[in-house]
């Protein structure tokens, strides 16, 4: 009797909204019966958004029931590969410089689940009532914590939480991505999220949902609200998947797709026209070639006709080679050379044994010195007085001196211009007095000056409000502008006044059909299995 684990797929739904300040949505996601993927995008206004749709195009082939048998592998290489295609975006349209995503994926074989990931995206697990964060935050704060210097509760309110170290994208380095194989169990329920709903929601709010709500569409649903009436100041997606038996008729199903991938599907088609991979201009294409790096000393000493390295019989610089400059011919400085430059002027054929007389009578820093002497005689004497080294150096020094002063104060004076200028655009509402504050500047001081001011107190009441969003007041809510924090408060107003009209907010979700279907056959449009 064996005791084999059946086969599995995942029955899941997707959902994806700008939120309630963001003004457009980089994010992506897709769910398929073989694969499920987040992808939050970063890089400005134009560029996240690319890269998201970018990565959820390619890796959404993914979304088959026949793999390798090396399953790892084979998703690395396709991330690998979606890297490539933004890289190559970026090339083609160069204003899309700097952007890039993250990456949480799950890609099922049998009864085995391969895990991917990258950045600040989450995979969450709930099996047996309990809920475990299966990935690690590729983060600032998230090292910090790894390191001992603060505490999970203090990183949960870190004014640099959002600071990702590792993506996806245009950032000069291969990516790091963490990957397991993950054994899957009929009944456990996997999230996938973007830090939109992490940043705004509690984590027992989360857990409530994914535990009650029987429905992956349902639950998706409602983990956007929570999100919304965190103060949905980021773009949030969610997936919800259950670990089911497969079913042989619905493993090749079409998936479904949300977020700029759906929005945007012409974004997917930028980098896709170039090489999968790109190679440098082969200088010297023999394997076994030597590649250390050449010094200053050995590039003249190549100069002057010394040879570095190993060498081959008929080469040059080797025992058996002569290099003869020119035909004989000559010349008035012959007799009186005496370093291996003279000796390899026309008419005098140099031979590595010669080479290893020369190099016994001088040391490198006298041929330098005799080869500086004897290019000065055979120029002009105004020509040697404009390249003697020693022409007033001092007064030359002087003068850098004063133009590096005076670029080193006019950039601190303008990054200080800036720096102001960026402070007083910023606004973040908190409580003041029992109500709701509209702040300009940010909650930070400068020693004893304040970098902010009330701008507005509003009429809400503090205490009409979640607990929840009343611990968000208290650390404040950051906007970007007068107009984001004034969309803040209007969804606060809305919040408090739904306690006695029981009203509930999705603003921006995701539904009804495809504004711009996607000519990709692997991501038709759709919400949900």
């Amino acid at each position: 009797m064996t005791n084999e684990l059946p086969e599995i797929m995942f029955k899941a739904a997707v959902r994806s909204n700008v939120g309630l300040v963001r003004q457009n949505n980089q994010d992506s996601g897709y769910v398929g019966p073989n694969f499920l993927l987040i992808a939050d995008g970063m890089g400005g206004h134009a560029g996240g958004d690319v890269a998201s749709a970018i990565t959820v195009s390619r890796l959404s082939a993914l979304d088959t029931p026949q793999h390798s048998s090396d399953l790892l592998g084979e998703l690395r290489s396709a991330i690998l590969e979606a890297n490539e295609r933004i890289n190559a975006a970026v090339e083609e349209r160069p204003e899309l410089a700097g952007m890039g995503t993250t990456v949480t994926a799950l890609m099922r074989h049998d009864s085995r689940l391969c895990l991917a990931h990258i950045g600040d995206s989450r995979a969450y697990l709930l099996r047996n009532g309990e809920l475990t964060q299966m990935t690690s935050d590729h983060t600032f704060v998230q090292m910090l914590v790894d390191e001992g210097r603060i505490t999970e509760d203090e990183a949960e309110h870190h004014p640099q939480r959002s600071v990702v170290m590792k993506v996806l994208g245009d950032v000069g380095a291969t990516p790091e991505l963490d990957m397991s194989i993950r054994n899957a169990q009929v009944g456990d329920r996997w999230l996938l999220c973007s830090d939109g709903l992490t940043g705004f929601a509690d984590i027992r709010d989360i857990k409530h949902v994914i535990e009650t709500v029987d429905s992956p569409d349902d639950a998706c649903d409602q983990l956007v609200d929570l999100a919304l009436d965190g103060g949905g100041a980021d773009n949030v997606t969610v997936i919800v998947s259950d670990i089911v038996e497969a079913d042989p008729a619905h493993t090749d199903d079409p998936g479904s797709n949300a977020g700029s991938v759906r929005i945007n599907p012409h974004y997917a088609l930028l980098g896709s026209s170039a090489e999968a991979t790109r190679q440098m201009t082969v200088i010297n294409d023999d394997p076994t070639a030597d590649t250390d790096v050449m010094h200053a000393d050995d590039i003249a000493a190549i100069g002057a006709g010394e040879h570095i390295g190993p060498t081959e019989p008929g080469m040059p610089g080797s025992a058996d080679a002569e290099l003869t400059a020119h035909p004989a011919s000559t010349s008035e400085f012959d007799d009186e050379a005496e370093s291996p430059a003279a000796a390899a002027a026309p008419g005098h054929p140099v031979t590595a044994a010669s080479a290893a007389d020369e190099d016994r009578k001088l040391s490198r820093a006298e041929r330098k010195a005799q080869r500086k002497a004897d290019k000065k005689a055979l120029k002009p004497a105004a020509e040697t007085l404009e390249d003697d080294d020693d022409y007033e150096e001092a007064p030359r020094r002087n003068f850098f001196g004063w133009i590096v002063t005076v670029l080193v104060v006019a950039l601190l004076a303008g990054a200080a211009l800036f720096g102001w200028r960026y402070i007083q655009s910023q606004y973040y509402v908190t409580e003041e007095n029992g109500r709701v504050a509209v702040y300009q500047g940010i909650s930070q001081d400068l020693g004893p000056i304040s970098l902010s001011h009330l701008q507005e107190q509003t009429e809400i009441e503090v205490s009409s409000l979640s607990s929840f969003t009343q611990d968000r007041l208290g650390q404040t809510i950051p906007a970007g502008s007068k107009e984001d924090a004034d969309d803040i408060v209007n969804n606060l107003r809305s919040e408090a006044s739904r306690d006695t009209s029981g009203e509930d907010i999705q603003p921006g979700v995701n539904e009804g059909g495809d504004p711009a279907p996607s000519s990709d056959p692997q991501a038709p449009g759709g919400e949900g299995q």
